[in-house]
């Protein structure tokens, strides 16, 4: 089966293929663990602050309309320049999730909610599914413009998420709403704001499953992002051979006054070893894909070197 999915993969000119599932198991098939999958904050809604009697709430919820598009593409935008690797958001996907998350029956839909501040004004977003699995509502998407005071805004977006939780519909077996959680991957300004005083538990990250048939071609393809890479760090308008060995392969890299041109299959002669580098087989996804960091490799792998 992987064989034919891969074959089809090829097909369409996909450069990589990622899968989440069983440890270990798909190893067999050329991937590695390579990204961040998840990372959670849950609060008991017991420990969320209660707001001063009589004063309305600094900052409230709304749902999302078309117009608000635009703001909550800017502001995804914004947070995913910190990733290496991350994925658009489509306008025609939220606009979908606006226009039928109360009125279908898919479980998978998304409520779309924009936060306002007292005035009214849209600062932010997030995203909640629209039903509750287990004790906990998740918060899979959060995001406030650059000036705003995330401090300020979570203890009311909490008090609002605790009386939309008890409203939201919960499948069998999900038991009695307990918690609000946050998946926002491993790191993310409202875990700090959060911290130990609201964490009831923090949930590490899993990892996706990533396999790169043809890492030449995948370099080649990714080179305007490694040039301007380059050009930020020290060594700017690199000239020069990058040879890493890879044990049963290895890789050839030719640069230019900052440019990549050449990015080839290599493999260091048995005799005269050349490499600039070593890595054990498929380790090196979790430098190329931001994973880990050269020291951590070095670190967990003896057999990784520069």
């Amino acid at each position: 089966m992987f064989e034919e999915v891969h074959t089809r993969s090829e097909a369409e000119g996909h450069l990589a293929q990622g899968i989440t599932g069983i440890r270990y198991f798909y190893r067999q098939f050329g991937y590695e663990y390579a990204l961040d999958l998840g990372g959670r904050r849950v609060t008991n809604l017991s420990l969320i602050p209660t707001a001063k009697e009589n004063e309305p709430e600094p900052h409230t919820l709304r749902d999302a309309t078309e117009e608000d598009i635009p703001l909550i593409v800017e502001l995804y935008d914004r947070r995913r320049r910190e990733s290496m690797v991350s994925s658009p958001l489509e306008a025609n996907w939220l606009r979908y999730q606006i226009r039928t998350w109360n009125v279908t029956e898919i479980e998978d839909n998304w409520h779309v909610q924009i936060i306002m501040d007292h005035a009214g004004m849209a600062i932010g977003y997030l995203l909640v599914p629209i039903v509750r699995w287990g004790k906990s509502m998740d918060v899979f998407a959060l995001e406030v413009r650059p000036e705003v005071n995330v401090q300020a805004v979570l203890p009311p977006l909490l008090r609002a998420l605790a009386v939309q939780g008890q409203h939201l519909e919960a499948k069998p077996g999900a038991g009695p709403f307990l918690e609000i959680g946050f998946s926002l991957g491993v790191t993310h300004p409202v875990y700090e704001v959060l911290g130990s005083a609201l964490t009831t538990r923090c949930v590490p990250p899993y990892a996706w499953y990533v396999r790169v048939p043809d890492v030449p071609r995948f370099l080649r393809h990714i080179a305007p992002a490694l040039e301007r890479r380059l050009q930020e760090s020290p060594l700017g308008s690199y000239s020069g051979e990058v040879r890493i060995s890879l044990y049963r392969g290895g890789l050839r890299l030719v640069f230019e006054d900052g440019r990549l041109k050449l990015a080839e299959s290599w493999r260091s002669p048995a005799y005269a070893s050349s490499e600039d580098a070593a890595f054990p087989p498929l380790v090196f996804l979790q430098l190329l894909f931001g994973y880990r960091s050269l020291d951590e490799l070095r670190y967990a792998f003896p057999d990784v070197w520069v």
